[in-house]
């Protein structure tokens, strides 16, 4: 059996697309436009790129769409086309996260 082969990444975001925390659908519109909005961060070939994903609950189920940035485990709130631009430039290349909308940090 051969193991898969997984390049070097630096972040994974996942974006909550579940019907509780998103009845309108917008995380799934956030998340088709990731990889464009992402840009030299999500090409495969960079070693500081971030990973994406959805999935369909990460146990709030309000005030969505919800985002968590790992391996920081900092969430964010009510994000849309604004706050994901801001939590890629300020976050994801300036590592200063957007604190007007996290709620939650990982205690480490």
């Amino acid at each position: 059996m051969t193991k898969p082969h997984m390049n070097p990444y630096s972040r994974h975001i996942f974006i909550c697309t579940g019907h509780y925390c998103d009845p309108d659908g917008k995380a799934a519109q956030l998340y088709s436009q990731l990889a464009h909005l992402l840009g030299p961060l999500g090409d495969y070939q960079n070693p500081n790129r971030v990973k994406r994903g959805t999935t369909p609950c990460l146990g709030v189920c309000s005030a969505g769409p919800i985002v968590v940035v790992y391996p920081e485990g900092i969430w964010y709130h009510h994000v849309d086309q604004v706050v994901i631009r801001r939590i890629i430039h300020e976050h994801l290349i300036h590592n200063s996260p957007v604190e007007e909308y996290i709620f939650h940090r990982l205690k480490r």
